[in-house]
């Protein structure tokens, strides 16, 4: 059924939400205090080493030390593009305690800004209401894994998140639409795959806006850092190993599987790239779908969490596209108005979980993934973010078929209540 032509009326959150929201993100505060603190190593912002690396990064674009040679802590190198060193810039001129804290006190407002930015791409008020529940829902995130680790280790997942959010949330016929898509691909190469997202939306123009910003973003590398850029795009791309084991139980990605189902670290590559490419084909179409019925969130949503999928290597970090998932399921309870319909986001809220193990050597591994058990379950539980995004894949084309009426690409702005 199409929109008609009357301005769609914004939607607000029961009431009842402040107060279970409320209660929820207190709890989860108290179990970051009781279990492993805020401070300690294993706490919520007691690491933040990448952001040293981040910091160090910036570092050589001051100096003559090569981009790509050095390796903090001797486990840590610089694994982005040239463009991101220039971006970090800026934090080689901070202490390293400065650089922690202004990581952390980013990545706690881009989770904020992540579910803020959801909501109302699916039409619901600006109110205080929506900012109050948007911040207790970003505390309750900092318990899904991909989230806490984020911050855990000061990485810059949440600004990719919330740029592509913010430029692809906004109306198609925008100025300047894919600008955002292409400065996270300068940063990081994983946001690439939006342009073949827009692509197959044919967005066109979007499309083109996104690849010049990211080529501009490779030329600046070249005129900044020229043997630095040069290095990275003619060898040190492809090197995959220097981000950690292929066969990892953290490698959430298509290749990560097939190096843990394999027993190697090497994988054929004709293998990953016919499974990578038929994952990806069917999450464009999932995507295109959800797009065509005019669930742009969803759509979103749906090549947010196929790219990491698709990726040579995807740590659970890398997987902060589930902020939009959930706050998808949380609008689904909504609309079904029935008690049970909550138990969708728990169902898929519980296997994002931070769930922990501590060992008696003092080392935590936090993730389901790194949860131990038999061989199968252990198989099973090393796959969880691809078997959360399959089921995803699965009800999103069984639910968007290609037949029927197509709504209209751009929903007509709501109305704000008086």
């Amino acid at each position: 059924m199409q929109h008609s032509g009357a301005p769609r009326r914004a939607r607000n959150h029961p009431s009842w939400w402040l107060v279970a929201l409320g209660l929820a993100a207190a709890a989860a505060f108290v179990a970051h205090d009781r279990l492993l603190g805020f401070d300690t190593f294993y706490g919520l912002f007691g690491n933040t080493v990448d952001a040293e690396v981040y910091r160090y990064g910036g570092t050589t674009v001051r100096t003559s030390e090569p981009l790509y040679d050095f390796v903090l802590h001797d486990a840590l190198p610089f694994t982005y593009p040239p463009f991101a060193a220039l971006t970090f810039l800026p934090l080689s001129v901070l202490s390293i305690h400065g650089t922690e804290l202004a990581l952390n006190l980013a990545n706690l407002v881009l989770v904020y800004l992540a579910v803020w930015l959801c909501w109302r791409q699916l039409g619901y008020r600006d109110s205080a209401r929506t900012r109050l529940i948007s911040i207790f829902l970003a505390v309750l995130f900092t318990w899904i894994e991909p989230v806490r680790m984020t911050i855990w280790l000061g990485q810059v997942n949440l600004i990719l998140l919330v740029l592509v959010l913010w430029d692809l949330g906004r109306p198609e016929r925008s100025r300047l639409r894919g600008i955002g898509v292409g400065i996270a691909a300068g940063l990081k190469l994983t946001p690439l795959f939006f342009i073949a997202y827009l692509a197959a939306l044919r967005q066109w123009r979007a499309a083109v806006v996104a690849t010049a910003t990211f080529v501009a973003t490779v030329l600046l590398g070249f005129v900044v850092i020229f043997s630095d850029s040069w290095r990275f795009w003619t060898s040190t791309i492809i090197r995959s190993e220097r981000i950690g084991l292929i066969s990892s139980p953290a490698n959430q990605s298509i290749r990560g599987i097939l190096a843990r189902t394999l027993h190697t670290e090497d994988p054929p590559m004709w293998l990953w790239l016919l499974c990578a490419g038929a994952v990806g084909v069917l999450g464009l179409w999932a995507a295109y779908l959800a797009h065509r019925n005019g669930k742009r969130l969803l759509s979103l949503t749906v090549a947010g969490l196929t790219a990491p999928m698709v990726a040579p290597f995807s740590w659970g970090h890398h997987w902060v596209w589930v902020i939009p998932l959930l706050v998808l399921c949380l609008d689904q309870a909504l609309r079904w108005r029935r008690w049970w319909g909550y138990l969708l986001p728990f169902a898929a809220a519980v296997p994002l979980l931070a769930w922990y193990r501590s060992y008696p050597d003092g080392v935590v591994a936090i993730g389901i993934f790194m949860t131990p058990g038999s061989p199968v379950v252990q198989s099973l539980l090393q796959a969880t973010y691809p078997i959360v995004y399959t089921v995803l894949l699965v009800v999103v084309l069984a639910t968007n078929r290609p037949t029927g009426i197509t709504l209209r690409r751009e929903a007509d702005p709501p109305t704000v209540d008086a």
